[in-house]
């Protein structure tokens, strides 16, 4: 499956994103970065659904929101950027309900995943420091299997031992027939694992390219200097 972005064009709160055309193909990882309010989440929503749109601006492969939104959704696993339950809920119940919910879902991955951080199912999540938090998300997010795996700035507040091993599982996670999307303002994780970066400025996708073909266009300067270099609009721009 592809998702292909045609002309996309919103208009909200007074922020206008696009016109977007863009294409994310299987087999790579697509990070989506800028400044604070640049458009980054607008565009992840439009991606995934959960704003009116035309019709035919988003397309996974022939398929629109509008006929086909619960085969869209059953194809993609969101991990967001804080949890979506009450903080009162244990891990054991917010489990046990997305296992009823989505079929996907394989709880016991799920439990043998999160038990390594000292996650165990009878925290609540009040409990849960806001890494162990991000753990909790990416351990659920993985455990469904999908095709299609969006991340929502998966590495914020989690620790150095932690990241690692989170990387390492987006990493076995990639392969040929996958496409991951990572919404990221953090250099180091464009530069582990992205394939591609779209950066945003103020509602405009300022370049997509390569990752490799950018850091070898800009002289290999580290990606962070490279990113602020196209925001703040100098640089080597082609």
């Amino acid at each position: 499956m592809r998702i292909k972005v045609n002309k996309l064009l919103v208009d909200k709160d007074n922020f206008k994103l696009g016109p977007i055309n863009y294409t994310f193909d299987k087999g790579y990882v697509y990070a989506i970065t800028g400044n604070s309010a640049c458009g980054k989440t607008l565009f992840l929503q439009s991606i995934l659904g959960s704003i009116d749109i035309d019709k035919e601006m988003v397309l996974y492969d022939d398929l629109n929101f509008y006929k086909n939104e619960v085969e869209i959704k059953s194809s993609y696993s969101y991990i967001a950027d804080k949890p979506l339950f009450s903080d009162k809920l244990s891990v054991e119940t917010i489990l046990n309900k997305i296992s009823k919910l989505d079929s996907r879902f394989d709880i016991s991955s799920c439990y043998e995943y999160i038990k390594k951080y000292n996650i165990y199912k009878h925290k609540k999540i009040y409990e849960l420091s806001q890494g162990e938090r991000k753990i909790l998300l990416f351990g659920i997010g993985i455990a469904t299997h999908s095709n299609i795996l969006v991340l929502d700035n998966p590495l914020a507040g989690v620790g150095l031992i932690a990241k690692r091993e989170m990387l390492s599982m987006i990493r076995e996670y990639m392969d040929e027939n996958k496409i991951t999307i990572i919404v990221t303002e953090e250099p180091n994780v464009i530069k582990s694992l992205a394939d591609y970066v779209i950066v945003l400025n103020n509602g405009q996708v300022e370049i997509s390219e390569d990752v490799v073909n950018l850091q070898t266009r800009y002289e290999n300067k580290n990606v962070e200097e490279i990113l602020v270099s196209i925001l703040k609009g100098e640089g080597k721009h082609e």
